[in-house]
């Protein structure tokens, strides 16, 4: 991943910059993006995947039907449900056939990790703590990478893999 003080750092220039008119979910969503396609998942390609619309959807507060913590829980999952794709063979095999994620099994420990960074107190670096809490929780999903193995016949093997 990429370091949570730099997304940090840039979501908090963001919020700043914002006016209360207009909304900054889109250039939050950016962010994001950038923060989590620099992620490792052995065999997953994580450049290519990920809807920046569920994002911009995750971090709108203008509409409170929407804005909610259940709501953003729910779609950072289905934004990292979407984000691994097929990637170079990383356990001996001669290509990625599939690559299958669990990131929305992980729904409601996300919700709970953002539920537990409310709060009335200042916290230093706030967006660090939500986000890496959030992180912290991905990190326990597994995605599992099929490989074609150079065998006679060539056969699919199965490895479990968590994000790094």
């Amino acid at each position: 991943m990429l370091d949570l003080d730099t997304l940090d750092s840039e979501f908090s220039r963001i919020v700043k910059s914002a006016d209360g008119k207009t909304s900054v979910a889109s250039q939050l969503a950016i962010a994001y993006d950038n923060y989590a396609k620099g992620g490792v998942i052995l065999g997953a390609d994580l450049s290519a995947g990920g809807d920046k619309s569920l994002l911009e959807s995750a971090f709108t507060v203008l509409d409170p039907s929407s804005g909610t913590p259940s709501n953003m829980a729910a779609k950072i999952c289905a934004y990292w449900q979407g984000l691994p794709k097929s990637g170079i063979p990383s356990h001996g095999g001669i290509a990625v056939v599939s690559v299958v994620p669990t990131f929305a099994a992980v729904q409601a420990a996300v919700l709970a990790a953002i539920m537990a960074c409310i709060t009335t107190n200042e916290v230093q670096k706030p967006y660090k703590k939500l986000f890496g809490d959030i992180e912290t929780v991905f990190k326990t999903a597994v995605c599992t990478i099929t490989e074609t193995m150079p065998t006679t016949p060539p056969s699919p093997s199965p490895f479990p893999e968590t994000l790094q």
